[in-house]
């Protein structure tokens, strides 16, 4: 587990454009994270200052036991809110939106849903590095319908590209 997160700091110490705003158009970031019923590999990007894309790509049923285990994604659009403070390299922002998520396993099948997104940014410009704490309230539509209003995601990604 060590291994992911030095290379997350190698990458934005060595690439990334020191002191650039993280939620400025066209950044790329990657790291950790997970999205609803996912978790693995996080990607963000945004498509404007204040409009993102977001996914996760990764297992879903870790720790459920072995008849749960599957592979699961979920993509994200975001409204990136204005800053709720910021200074020192440190802005701390908000962001809302809808998402789509799906998951296959071996014994269930495959599900679909739909979600909404609502996150709390801690941008730390300087590495540049972005940690996210999400609430993701959501509604499987297949293969059957069922509510989840009780669903919390989170994100760790620096921004190299």
């Amino acid at each position: 587990m060590r291994a992911p997160v030095v290379l997350l700091f190698a990458l934005a110490s060595s690439t990334a454009a020191a002191g650039e705003p993280i939620r400025s158009s066209g950044n790329f970031g990657l790291g950790i994270g997970s999205g609803t019923h996912s978790s693995g590999l996080s990607m963000k990007y945004y498509a404007a200052d204040n409009h993102a894309f977001q996914g996760v790509v990764g297992w879903w049923g870790l720790g459920r036991g072995a008849d749960n285990d599957g592979i699961g994604a979920s993509f994200d659009y975001l409204i990136e809110g204005p800053a709720l403070a910021h200074g020192d390299g440190l802005e701390i922002g908000w962001n809302i939106g809808p998402g789509v998520n799906t998951v296959i396993t071996d014994n269930k099948g495959a599900a679909l849903g739909v979600n909404g997104v609502l996150g709390l940014e801690f941008n730390i410009d300087p590495v540049p590095l972005d940690v996210v704490l999400e609430y993701r309230p959501g509604l499987r539509v297949v293969p059957d319908l069922e509510a989840d209003f009780v669903g919390f995601g989170a994100h760790i990604r620096v921004y190299p590209f």
